[in-house]
């Protein structure tokens, strides 16, 4: 009987085991992978914005084109942002640049946060957000962040 009861405990916790992900010992796990840019402040992806002449960093006016990004979650607890865009001046020719940032990250359920340290000429990032699924069963992180050189705050989301 003492067996009976020693192997019917050993099934039940194999079976939680086999249940579970390895969220409880590595809360990363599930939400970990690469996300694809959707929404990059406010608007979905391909994002043009238009600058009338004038605007400090446009002084002949131009656009700049928000052409797409990809945000990698380790599970490990780092990440790397990558957000690619065409500046055009007007009377210029246009020029690719690209917004990295490179960190860490953790989860408690669905909620995240992100810290990256200055780089790249960027002061450092603290943010926070959401993980969750959307209505089609795909991974989604949203956050909101400051744009420094407006106070706005914007939203910004990735799906895998």
């Amino acid at each position: 009987m003492r067996h009976t009861k020693r192997l019917l405990s050993l099934v039940a916790v194999m079976s939680l085991a086999a249940c579970t992900d390895n969220g409880i010992f590595n809360p990363n796990q599930d939400w970990s992978g690469s996300y694809t840019l959707t929404v990059f402040a406010g608007k979905s992806v391909p994002a043009t914005y238009t600058f009338q002449p004038g605007d400090p960093d446009f002084p002949n006016g131009g656009t700049f084109v928000v052409n797409n990004g990809r945000l990698d979650l380790n599970n490990n607890g780092t990440f790397t942002e990558t957000n690619n865009y065409t500046t055009t001046q007007n009377g210029q020719t246009p020029q690719q640049t690209s917004f990295v940032s490179s960190g860490t990250w953790t989860n408690n359920g669905t909620s995240f946060s992100l810290f990256a340290p200055a780089q790249n000429g960027n002061p450092a990032r603290n943010v926070t957000g959401t993980l969750d699924v959307d209505t089609q069963g795909r991974a989604t992180v949203f956050y909101q962040e400051v744009d420094q050189s407006t106070g706005v705050v914007e939203g910004y989301e990735y799906k895998r």
